[in-house]
């Protein structure tokens, strides 16, 4: 009963709804350019037709998000995403011509880009519609069907997308089932052809465990404890409005790309913070409470886990530090005098907390940081030093890198977005949406004639033969490059050279 209040799909219904979409991409209706491009169009049709709609429940289920934040990181960004794969649909989908050698002379081989199939989309709640319907985009350009599961702390935002979703898509192809844990745990016990979740590690584990059981492949798209590198050398007022905004400004430091902590030089931890509070103070007031450009954390959940955390490292809070239960508030916080054994660094924070992490020297100490710990999805890098930003670059590994910024990369365009190990597998964005739910099968069209100079590979299988395949398909290591290439008449000359040695087979 309680939850037939919420409003969650019964139990029931689920492979129902499974069946159904895995039926409608059988029967190929979702092939068409033509198919894929009318759904894409009526996407955006839903984003525009209903942006005051979708602001006033993520602002139901996140208090204090500011409307115009939402407009940009939750709208138009997933309109800018929509448009890019309409606007290149016909070239994403047009076979990839392969080049040829001298034994394929008379064939063609191309790389044809097929949709997986039926996809399970799992979404999180702290940037709800970007994170649904930006991967949704990607589906529905790669001609797949989907169910999507988005997540139910964020129930206005759930519950919107369950009516929106069939009014404008195709109910037959794309699904969203409404629940929590019960709902998602039978989700991932059926067979997919991709699993794409966003969310954190552990639950992430749970699902490439419950997809290996199919053995169905996985876009992990997790999150970690992002660092910043802060170099002795770099305008520190820019470094700390930059990190201020990617911490503090977009849904108050929930967000996965948000800056956790900061390596700095010792002696210049103290500059840094006089900084950041500078900024804090530009940006929200003296009292950020008051402020209409400051979010709340999203329940009581995270609040008294946030708040366990302050708990935890109160002898480092240097800026910040209050809260208030009733509106699951949290001040921008800034902890300073942060080591590897401090408590918050043990886990990603996902919260309005910083950490300063000093050492004596950033050059010599930052890499071997960053080394020892899981791969982030994102590292920052303030310096002026060209060289010393492409050695953290080269010795580092993270999801992705912005310099002299945070969180840029994840807008740049034809930038794919994704994590790598720990913060994940698989990437997406533009290009690379239509490529995460496609599959590259390669096609080889024989030429039917020529029979006999297929007698090279029959048995007997001779020396002369042998050699001959060696000739021209085996590639060997170039000892100097030759100062023209080899084209398509040099190769035939080649390849007639061979059946005028045919009389000696």
């Amino acid at each position: 009963m309680a939850k037939a209040l919420q409003g969650y799909t019964q139990l029931s219904e689920i492979p129902k709804l499974i069946s159904k979409t895995r039926t409608t991409f059988l029967s190929g209706v979702t092939l068409p350019e033509s198919y894929r491009r009318a759904q894409l169009q009526q996407l955006y049709q839903l984003l525009v037709e209903n942006e005051s709609d979708i602001i006033q429940a993520i602002q139901s289920d996140m208090k204090g998000r500011p409307s115009n934040e939402i407009a940009v990181t939750e709208i138009s960004a997933v309109k800018s995403e929509v448009a890019h794969l309409l606007n290149h649909l016909s070239e994403y989908m047009k076979p990839k011509k392969m080049p040829s050698s001298a034994v394929f002379l008379t064939d063609s081989g191309e790389i044809r880009y097929t949709p997986l199939g039926n996809i399970l989309l799992i979404s999180p709640w702290n940037f709800p519609f970007q994170l649904t319907f930006n991967p949704l985009a990607g589906a529905i350009a790669a001609g797949c069907t989907v169910i999507i599961k988005p997540s139910e702390v964020c129930s206005h935002t759930s519950q919107l997308m369950a009516r929106l979703v069939p009014r404008y898509l195709d109910e037959n192809a794309f699904a969203v089932v409404l629940g929590g844990v019960d709902e998602t745990t039978l989700l991932l016990r059926n067979k997919f052809d991709l699993i794409f979740f966003t969310g954190g590690c552990n639950v992430g584990k749970i699902v490439a465990k419950a997809a290996a059981e199919h053995l169905t492949p996985c876009v992990l798209e997790l999150g970690g404890k992002n660092p910043v590198i802060v170099d002795d050398d770099c305008d520190f007022e820019m470094a700390a409005k930059r990190i201020v905004w990617g911490r503090w400004c977009l849904n108050a430091g929930q967000i996965c790309l948000a800056p956790e902590y900061v390596i700095v030089n010792r002696k210049s931890q103290a500059r840094l913070l006089a900084a950041l509070q500078t900024t804090i103070t530009k940006y929200f007031g003296d009292n950020p409470q008051l402020s209409d450009q400051y979010a709340r954390v999203i329940n009581q959940r995270h609040f008294q886990r946030l708040s366990t955390v302050l708990k935890q490292n109160a002898r480092h809070i240097a800026l910040g530090g209050t809260t208030d239960a009733r509106e699951n508030y949290i001040a921008p916080t800034v902890l300073s005098n942060v080591s590897m054994d401090s408590p918050v660094m043990q886990d990603e924070v996902f919260g309005p907390i910083l950490s300063i992490f000093p050492v004596d020297n950033v050059r010599n100490d930052a890499i071997p940081i960053i080394q020892s710990r899981p791969k982030p999805l994102a590292l920052y890098i303030f310096t002026n030093d060209k060289t010393f930003a492409d050695t953290v670059v080269s010795h580092t590994d993270a999801g992705g890198v912005t310099i002299n910024d945070v969180v840029s990369h994840f807008m740049f365009p034809g930038f794919p977005f994704g994590g790598t190990g720990h913060s994940g597998m698989g990437k997406y964005h533009g290009w690379y949406s239509f490529a995460a739910f496609s599959h590259e099968k390669p096609v080889l069209n024989k030429y039917p004639g020529a029979d006999s100079s297929y007698e090279m590979r029959m048995p007997p299988l001779t020396d002369f033969k042998v050699k001959m395949a060696k000739l021209f398909t085996e590639e060997k290591p170039k000892k100097w490059k030759l100062p023209f290439s080899v084209g398509p008449w040099t190769a035939a000359a080649l390849a007639g050279g061979a059946f005028l040695l045919k009389a000696r087979l």
